[in-house]
């Protein structure tokens, strides 16, 4: 069995490349449907909203766009609904949204009124166009081009720009919470002029009119003046992946790529990476009720990662939960789970993480409260939460069946986010997989039994393993921390062990979340809100989700029956209205539809309506949802 995943997995990874290839002219002709969560801010084709607060994206050059979607993508910029909505997008779905919205040219609104005095105009105009050659710092125009409209590929025009947006990105510059590669020309330049001087530069470029059909000039047409990181692009995009191999896989041993495909399987990376610069380097801090825990170093770098450890350390902290110091280990990793590994799997997964690059990166210590952050208390709770001991396999069941739950209950470890939790974190063994909502993070992991109305019970083995694959299917589309998890890892699992797991979930006997609904509102009250969420619905969903929640397969999942949408806890649905986003890139859908954010667009009683609405119709029948119920999502993304 070893040997036949690992040339799976070989087998699936190398295909990866001619993916890419392929994937850019497989492209439907309907971007402009996929990209709704960028133009309902952003405006029709990219051309700005009505107020200004979202800058114009139509007709920037690509090269630009293209380098803005990684940064926001992988946290150099900042900008919660945009680090959400693209976070699990692959380069090459990036370098497609570039490029249509590249192509856009709807026409520029006239310029708004300027306040500034002629004085001041004239004195930005110069700014814009001679600089300041006393300061030795160079005009605008010289790196924007004469006509200010931009330089292919990598330099954004100035004009058509509202004054505060403007003033907004100079700020974000100047403070540093804008960066570029080095040498950063902007930031260097901006700290060098006054605020003032500034202002002035500003009011006269939002004050320009932009000529019809203009565009951004070649970049022959000039001779950048600095040296500046913004003018080189990002790596090129490659995989339809998000999550690349860190260590080429034509290099590893046969130990090593059955280590690399269970790394892959158990999502290693995903919690053991604070920076993606930085795989497997850990940092990241995994939330408890307890306060944070903090991921700890997988390379061999020898102070302070895994350089120092020997395979039987390794194995000790995954079947026993120990650590090589002695320590026990905080159940947030979720060796639980992984004692039902066995030893020779562990040795493989030892055996690629010696393998990486090792990276210095010390871990922090966890910021736990008393008395949890005495490890000794640890004994208790394992006494009564930890059963220590490799899968035994069910003999009454077939290899298939076997196979799947120990993926699921083992490097899968669903049980993590499915299974609800008592008030010391011990998983209900008796609930397992009934669905339930994760602490701290607050969204609602659905049961993945077979049950008909909360769980799989209207899936097909088919469905579910689609879905694993490639985050949708005719029946849904995954968003939230589902997300990170088929992006990450089950994209990559192979066909056989999808469907074994599929197999496995569907024989589970259908249970219903245990979770109490958490608003009983009264009629007098759900009366008037079911009529306002249908007038919003029809108005704003309708379009994409159909006029009877029926969805569209594989494209925007249907509401009717979601057991997203009638959870007994509301969250996903309010938080999906909220921010929106998009399902993940992957090899199955690498270019999935969006999901547009109504946060500023609908009040918190209107979100109210239209999440108690789709609650309540086609034959849903969850509780309604209340004003307050929203606004204590409004800060989580």
């Amino acid at each position: 069995m070893i040997t036949r995943f690992a040339t799976a997995a070989l087998l699936l990874l190398a295909s990866l490349s001619t993916n890419a290839q392929t994937n850019g002219s497989a492209l439907a002709t309907d971007m402009a449907s996929r990209v709704q969560a960028c133009v309902a801010c952003h405006g029709a084709e990219g051309r700005a909203s009505a107020e200004g607060y979202y800058p114009r994206i139509a007709g920037k050059p690509e090269g630009y766009l293209y380098n803005q979607l990684i940064a926001f993508r992988d946290g150099s910029r900042q900008h919660a609904a945009m680090n959400g909505i693209v976070q699990h997008l692959s380069n090459d779905y990036l370098l497609q949204m570039a490029r249509y919205f590249a192509a856009q040219n709807p026409p520029y609104p006239a310029p708004a009124k300027t306040t500034a005095s002629p004085s001041e105009l004239e004195q930005g105009k110069r700014l814009v166009f001679d600089g300041v050659v006393s300061r030795k710092i160079p005009a605008c125009a010289a790196c924007h081009g004469q006509a200010l409209t931009g330089v292919e590929p990598y330099t954004p025009g100035l004009i058509g720009l509202p004054r505060d947006y403007l003033n907004a990105q100079l700020g974000k510059w100047r403070n540093g919470q804008r960066k570029a590669a080095d040498p950063d020309c902007m930031h260097a330049l901006v700290k060098a002029l006054s605020p003032a001087e500034l202002n002035t530069a500003t009011s006269y470029l939002a004050a320009q009119a932009v000529p019809p059909n203009s565009k951004a000039a070649p970049a022959n047409s000039i001779q950048f003046p600095l040296k500046c990181g913004t003018h080189t692009t990002t790596a090129a995009p490659n995989l339809g992946t998000v999550s690349p191999e860190p260590i080429a896989l034509n290099v590893l041993s046969a130990q090593e790529t059955r280590g690399a495909y269970l790394a892959r399987i158990g999502n290693c990376a995903g919690c053991h990476t604070a920076n993606p610069k930085k795989p497997f380097a850990g940092g990241r801090a995994i939330e408890t009720p307890f306060g944070p825990i903090y991921s700890s170093n997988l390379t061999p770098n020898p102070e302070t990662g895994l350089g120092n450890w020997t395979a039987d350390d390794f194995y000790k902290a995954m079947h026993s939960g120990i650590s090589k110091n002695g320590d026990y280990l905080y159940p947030a990793f979720p060796y639980t789970d992984y004692t039902k590994m066995s030893r020779a799997e562990v040795d493989d997964l030892f055996a690629y993480l010696k393998r990486l690059p090792a990276i210095v990166q010390k871990t922090p210590e966890p910021e736990l409260q008393f008395p949890f952050n005495q490890r000794p208390l640890l004994a208790v709770w394992r006494a009564l939460y930890f059963t220590e001991g490799e899968y035994k396999p069910n003999t009454q069941q077939s290899a298939q069946w076997n196979r799947g739950a120990y993926l699921v209950s083992g490097p899968g470890h669903c049980a993590a986010c499915h299974t609800p939790r008592n008030t010391l974190g011990g998983l209900k063994d008796k609930l397992n997989l009934s669905g339930a909502t994760i602490p701290v993070l607050n969204w609602f992991a659905p049961a993945l039994n077979n049950h008909p109305e909360h769980g799989l019970g209207k899936w097909s083995e088919s469905d579910i393993a689609a879905y694993l694959q490639s985050g949708v299917n005719r029946h849904a589309a995954t968003y939230g921390p589902m997300s990170e998890v088929i992006a990450h890892s089950l994209q990559f699992a192979t066909e056989s062990d999808t469907n074994a797991m599929a197999v496995y979930l569907k024989s589970l006997p259908a249970q219903a979340p245990s979770e109490n609904e958490s608003t009983g509102l009264g009629q007098r009250t759900l009366q008037p809100l079911m009529q306002r969420g249908e007038n919003i619905y029809a108005n704003t969903c309708a379009e994409c989700h159909g006029k009877q929640g029926e969805g569209k397969a594989n494209q925007f999942p249907a509401l009717a029956g979601n057991v997203n949408v009638i959870a007994p806890n509301p969250v996903n649905a309010i938080r999906m209205v909220l921010n929106g986003g998009f399902s993940p890139s992957t090899q199955g859908a690498p270019y999935p539809h969006g999901m547009p954010p109504y946060r500023v667009e609908l009040s918190n009683t209107d979100i109210a309506a239209v999440v108690t609405y789709i609650r309540r119709s086609w034959g849903n029948s969850a509780s309604g949802v209340a004003s307050v119920e929203i606004d204590k999502q409004r800060g989580m993304q």
